[in-house]
């Protein structure tokens, strides 16, 4: 690594650099983890991020990680920064590692020109509708307007006091029946 930078090599991300810490210093402690007590795996977490100069992630975080590693698998932070862990330092068990190696190969694979859209297809304008909803009539209100938001909800409004106002009768009616029947 670029000392002058704290970055990876290659690149100019200081927090790229740190990801990789991480993953080395999970790799480290995972090694020799399993079935070992999870606070003393987070200690010996803890400890692997300061040697490495990475703070430390939240607590919840750093309970998945080491529940991971109570298991004997290495928590991946993201894959970039896997692969380049792996590259220093073998990852902890073969089937990581093989994970990571088929990972590579598929990075590396090249598609044939024309299977997927141009990048420049893949931008919307901000002008793009990207829902279903129909397109708003021109010199009408915007599909997304409050105008409409309301007026949808009005018969939904109207149909729900109706239902209830029928079940409240038919509920006072059937109790009117009940006590005429229990003062015969």
């Amino acid at each position: 690594m670029d000392a002058a930078t704290n970055a990876t090599p290659g690149t100019n991300e200081p927090e790229e650099d740190s990801h990789v810490q991480l993953q080395l210093a999970i790799f480290d402690v995972t090694r020799d983890a399993e079935g070992n007590d999870l606070e003393e795996i987070k200690e010996r977490l803890r400890a692997e991020f300061a040697r490495r100069g990475v703070h430390s992630p939240p607590a919840t975080w750093l309970d998945s990680v080491a529940s991971a590693a109570f298991y004997g698998k290495p928590y991946i932070v993201d894959l970039p920064s896997a692969l380049a862990a792996d590259d220093a330092v073998p990852a902890p068990t073969g089937d990581v590692r093989e994970q990571l190696e088929l990972r590579r190969e598929l990075r590396n694979e090249k598609l044939p020109p024309g299977t997927l859209p141009a990048a420049s297809e893949w931008k919307l304008s901000p002008n793009e509708v990207t829902t279903a909803e129909p397109a708003p009539s021109p010199g009408g209100p915007p599909a997304n307007s409050t105008e409409k938001s309301a007026a949808g909800f009005r018969p939904l409004l109207v149909a729900a006091t109706l239902a209830a106002a029928v079940v409240l009768a038919f509920a006072a009616a059937r109790a009117s029946r009940r006590g005429a029947r229990g003062a015969k």
